[in-house]
C-alpha cells in the first residue's frame, strides 16, 4: 500500500494545474497561451519591436532616397530677349529632360522654341539630344553606383541586427513565460504544503487533548505552518510580479493576465550537436552576417573612393536639329549637326583624394577585424549556453534523485514517529525538505527549458524555429 506522504509527493510533482489566488484576490480574467503563442505574440504586439522594426523601415527608405538621384528631371526655362533700338524682341520657352543611370549613363534631350514678338518674324524651333557616358570615374567598367550599393546593404544590416535584436527578445519572453508558470506552479506546492501542516496542526492538537502529546509540541506544529504561511506569501508575490512581467512583454490589454498552458516538463528531443551549433552560429547567426554586410560595404566604399579618384573621361555624343525663320525673315538651316568627342577632368593635386582612399581602406580593416571579433563572440556564446544546458541537465538529474530520496527519508521518519523512534521536530524538518526539494525539481527544469531557449538564442536561429519571419 503506497504512504500518504508518497501519495502526497507525487501529487505535488505531478500537479500542473495553476491554484487560484486565495478568496477575495481574484485574478482578471486569464487568456491561455502557450509557450510559442506567447513568444509569436510579444514579436507582433511588443512597443519596443514594433520600434526597432521601424530602423528597417527606415534604411529601406534611405535606399529609395538614393534611387533618387536617377529619377528623371523636367526643367523648363522661359526667358525674353530684345536688342535695344531694334525690333528683335522674342519670347523662348525650352523644357529639358534629363536623365542618367548607376553606370555613368547620362541623357539629355531638349526642345527650344523661340517666338519673335511685334514686327519679329523670327519662329525658331531646336531639338538637341545628348548622350554621355563616363568611362573612368564613376564609369561602367568599374562597376554600379557606390550610393545605391551602400544603401542596399544597409538595408540588409538593418534586417539582421533586428533578427539579433527578436532573437535577444524572445529568450526574455521565454524566460519570463516559463518563471510565471514556474511561480504558478511553486505556489501550488506551497499551498498544498501549507495545507498539510494546517492538518498536521489540528492532528497535534486532538492528540494533544487526548493525551497522547506533551502539551509543549503544539509549538513546534505551530512553528512549522507559520513557516509554510511565510513561503505561501513569498510564492504569491512572485506569482504578481512574474504576471506583470510577461504581460508587460507581451503588450497585454489593461486587465488582462496571460496564463501559461503549456507543462513544465524536461525536453526529451535530442538538442543539436555542439558542432553543429557552433557551425549554424558562424555561418548565419545574424550578428555574424551584418558584420559580414558591413565589411562587404567597406569594400564597396573603397572601390568607390578609388573610382572617385580616378581623372574623369567621359564619351558624348549630340545632335542637334533646327528649323523655322530668324529674325531677318530667313529660313533658319535645318539640316542635323552631329557632334561627337571626349572630355577630360584631371585634378591638379591628388592629397584629398589619396586621403579618402586611405580612411576607406581604415574602415575596411576595422570592419574585418570586427567580423573576425564578432564571430569569436557567438562562438564563445554558444559554447556558454552549451555548457549552461549541459550542467542544467545535470543538476535536473540531480534534483529528481534528491525528491525521491527526501519522500523516502519523510516516510521513515513518519514510521518511526509512530513507533516512537522519532521526534515531532525531525518528522516537520523532513516535510521541509521534500518542500524544498519539490521546489527545486521544479526549478530544475525551468532552468532546462530556458537554458535551452538560451541555446536557440546563441545560435542564432530562435526565430526560425519559431517560423518568424522577417521581412
Amino acid at each position: 500500500m503506497v504512504s500518504p506522504v508518497r501519495r502526497f509527493a507525487a501529487f505535488l510533482l505531478s500537479a500542473i494545474a495553476f491554484a487560484p489566488h486565495p478568496a477575495g484576490a481574484a485574478d482578471p480574467p486569464a487568456r491561455p497561451l502557450t509557450r510559442d503563442e506567447a513568444l509569436r505574440t510579444a514579436a507582433t504586439q511588443n512597443l519596443g519591436k514594433l520600434a526597432d522594426a521601424l530602423d528597417i523601415a527606415s534604411a529601406e527608405a534611405s535606399l529609395d532616397i538614393a534611387y533618387g538621384a536617377y529619377v528623371p528631371t523636367l526643367d523648363v526655362e522661359g526667358k525674353l530677349t530684345e536688342v535695344p533700338g531694334e525690333a528683335r524682341r522674342a519670347v523662348t520657352v525650352s523644357p529639358t529632360v534629363v536623365a542618367s543611370s548607376p553606370i555613368g549613363t547620362s541623357l539629355s534631350a531638349g526642345v527650344s522654341v523661340s517666338e519673335g514678338l511685334g514686327d519679329n518674324p523670327a519662329s525658331v524651333r531646336t531639338l538637341r539630344v545628348e548622350l554621355t557616358q563616363a568611362l573612368l570615374r564613376d564609369g561602367l567598367a568599374l562597376g554600379a553606383d557606390t550610393t545605391l550599393t551602400l544603401a542596399r546593404a544597409e538595408v540588409a544590416i538593418a534586417r539582421e541586427r533586428y533578427r539579433d535584436g527578436l532573437n535577444r527578445f524572445l529568450a526574455d519572453v521565454d524566460t519570463a513565460y516559463w518563471e510565471l508558470a514556474y511561480a504558478r506552479e511553486d505556489r501550488t506546492i506551497k499551498r498544498r504544503s501549507r495545507d498539510l501542516a494546517a492538518t498536521q496542526r489540528d492532528e497535534t492538537q486532538e492528540n494533544i487533548r487526548r493525551g497522547l502529546l506533551a502539551p509543549g509540541e503544539i509549538y513546534i506544529v505551530e512553528e512549522n505552518l507559520v513557516d509554510f504561511e511565510e513561503r505561501l506569501t513569498r510564492a504569491d508575490e512572485a506569482v504578481a510580479l512574474a504576471e506583470l512581467s510577461l504581460a508587460r512583454l507581451l503588450r497585454a490589454p489593461s486587465g488582462s493576465i496571460p496564463e501559461p498552458s503549456s507543462s513544465i516538463t524536461a525536453p526529451t528531443d535530442p538538442r543539436p550537436s555542439d558542432a553543429e551549433s557552433l557551425a549554424f552560429a558562424r555561418s548565419r547567426h545574424p550578428l555574424v552576417a551584418a558584420a559580414r554586410l558591413t565589411l562587404a560595404q567597406a569594400n564597396t566604399t573603397v572601390s568607390g573612393e578609388r573610382r572617385s579618384a580616378y581623372p574623369a573621361l567621359d564619351a558624348f555624343g549630340s545632335v542637334v536639329k533646327s528649323d523655322g525663320t530668324d529674325t531677318f525673315g530667313h529660313a533658319v538651316d535645318d539640316s542635323p549637326v552631329l557632334e561627337a568627342g571626349l572630355r577630360v577632368s584631371i585634378p591638379l593635386y591628388w592629397g584629398p583624394d589619396a586621403a579618402r582612399v586611405e580612411r576607406a581602406r581604415i574602415a575596411e580593416r576595422q570592419a574585418t577585424l570586427g567580423l573576425e571579433d564578432t564571430v569569436l563572440g557567438v562562438e564563445t556564446a554558444v559554447k556558454q549556453a552549451a555548457i549552461r544546458l549541459s550542467a542544467r541537465e545535470r543538476r535536473l538529474e540531480l534534483a529528481a534523485t534528491i525528491v525521491d530520496l527526501s519522500q523516502k527519508k519523510l516516510e521513515v521518519e513518519r514510521d518511526k514517529y509512530k513507533s516512537g523512534l522519532s521526534t515531532l521536530a525531525d518528522m516537520v524538518r523532513f516535510q521541509r525538505e521534500l518542500d524544498a526539494a519539490l521546489s527545486a525539481s521544479l526549478r530544475a527544469k525551468v532552468d532546462v527549458l530556458e537554458a535551452r531557449t538560451a541555446l536557440a538564442a546563441a545560435r542564432g536561429d530562435l526565430s526560425e524555429q519559431l517560423g518568424i519571419e522577417v521581412r
